[in-house]
């Protein structure tokens, strides 16, 4: 049986008060919950989007956009009590939220939306939507622009009408002209394309009964193999589960954060093995 060694050091970083705090996420994710489910899947329907995985700049703009009045939905408003939420409440909510990886959790699919004609919505959305949401339709999480693949048809459909109504603005643009020609069954065709997007990027294949957690560029902790050319920690997972890379850290409150796509290790779901920590600071995790 061989052990793999990694030495680590702690170290406070700057602004580390402005860390995640995952138990008042949780907290308000309780509310999120009510609609939203509890892993922010989304429901059936017009009222309800997913929220996971979206992107965590776009997440905190929206919610405060609620809080402030920029947009409007009183049963939601009132049943989260987004109108008194901190600038951390939101960011806490939005970073939490953001991390939720839905592919482990066996959750349903997103159904296909069976009004329209796909092969027609796709024309249109490679001709007006790919350049900002990506011909994948996972749009592109560093510049804030959410996916739309993965989504309720029948909520992208009812944005889409608010967008020509101008209850709401696509892209935060009141002169957006993108959906104002578009008749219902134009609309129709684009989301019945739209669903036929798979939710999330190809997996690599796993590496057998093993997972690797890379952790270089952590924020408030430093991480150094043995050798002082690794930084790594190897064990033994669930039968299928798939190698994660990222950062993590560990929060006064004994919860281990991983990001940017597993915040509370709710996706690592069957994780096991086995650890030693010495007292000089040595973790070994056999293979």
């Amino acid at each position: 049986m061989r052990a793999h060694a990694i030495s680590f050091l702690l170290i406070l970083a700057p602004g580390l008060s402005q860390a995640l705090d995952i138990e008042n996420a949780k907290r308000i994710n309780r509310t999120c919950a009510l609609c939203h489910g509890a892993y922010g899947q989304g429901t059936p329907g017009t009222l309800s989007p997913r929220l996971a995985g979206l992107p965590e700049e776009y997440l905190a703009k929206e919610l405060r956009y609620y809080r402030d009045g920029v947009r409007n939905y009183d049963p939601m408003v009132v049943a989260s009590s987004v109108d008194s939420m901190t600038d951390k409440d939101i960011d806490d909510i939005s970073e939490y939220l953001a991390g939720v990886d839905l592919r482990t959790l066996n959750l349903p699919k997103v159904p296909r939306y069976i009004r329209g004609d796909a092969k027609e919505g796709e024309r249109y959305f490679m001709e007006e939507c790919k350049s900002c949401h990506r011909p994948s339709g996972l749009g592109k999480e560093e510049q804030g622009i959410p996916p739309v693949a993965g989504q309720y048809g029948s909520y992208l459909f009812g944005q889409m009408k608010r967008f020509q109504k101008k209850e709401r603005y696509h892209d935060d643009d009141p002169e957006d002209e993108t959906f104002d020609d578009l008749e219902d069954k134009d609309l129709d065709n684009l989301v019945a394309f739209v669903t036929t997007l798979p939710a999330h990027p190809p997996q690599p294949e796993p590496e057998p009964e093993s997972f690797q957690l890379a952790m270089a560029g952590m924020s408030g902790m430093i991480a150094m193999a043995s050798d002082g050319t690794m930084s790594a920690m190897q064990g033994t997972s669930a039968k299928g589960a798939n190698p994660v890379a990222g950062r993590f850290r560990v929060l006064p409150s004994g919860d281990i954060v991983l990001s940017p796509t597993n915040q509370d290790m709710r996706s690592l779901t069957g994780l096991s093995g086995d650890f030693q920590i010495t007292n000089t600071g040595i973790l070994f995790m056999p293979r």
